[in-house]
């Protein structure tokens, strides 16, 4: 047993397919963390035309999923009914980016007649609608 701890056996290189699967890896979770972004961007303009609110949010938002991914797959996993809260609020914020969009486009095209808005007390009210239910339904116990 003293031999074994005694004797320093050479280093063998690392095949090289072991390190094109460890970069593979690392560009694929960089990637997933691009679509976050891009996603947390498209709903952060839903809620503000702000910038700075802009900026802050996104910021915030890749910081939050850095730090606390591990908690939201257990919060997940406890109450699997929150991904379709989560799809509710971002189907919700991408239906008001459409309508902003199309409002746009009659505005572009001289025709305002053709534009619709999402008022905002229409939008917050949805968002804490589908918040408040959905969080209810989703932490059911028999859910």
């Amino acid at each position: 047993m003293v031999r074994h701890f005694r004797s320093r056996p050479e280093a063998q290189p690392l095949p090289e397919a072991s390190a094109k699967t460890f970069w593979r890896v690392v560009l694929l979770i960089n990637l997933v963390d691009l679509a976050f972004a891009v996603d947390s961007i498209l709903a952060v303009v839903a809620f503000s035309k702000d910038f700075l609110l802009v900026f802050l949010g996104v910021a915030l938002g890749i910081l939050f999923i850095r730090l606390l991914a591990g908690s939201v797959v257990v919060l997940m996993e406890r109450f699997p009914g929150l991904e379709k809260v989560a799809y509710a609020l971002v189907g919700w914020a991408g239906v008001k980016l459409f309508l902003e969009g199309e409002a746009t486009l009659a505005h572009l095209l001289h025709r305002p007649e053709l534009g619709m808005e999402l008022p905002k007390a229409l939008f917050w009210g949805g968002t804490l609608l589908i918040l408040g239910v959905g969080s209810l339904l989703a932490l059911r116990k028999d859910a």
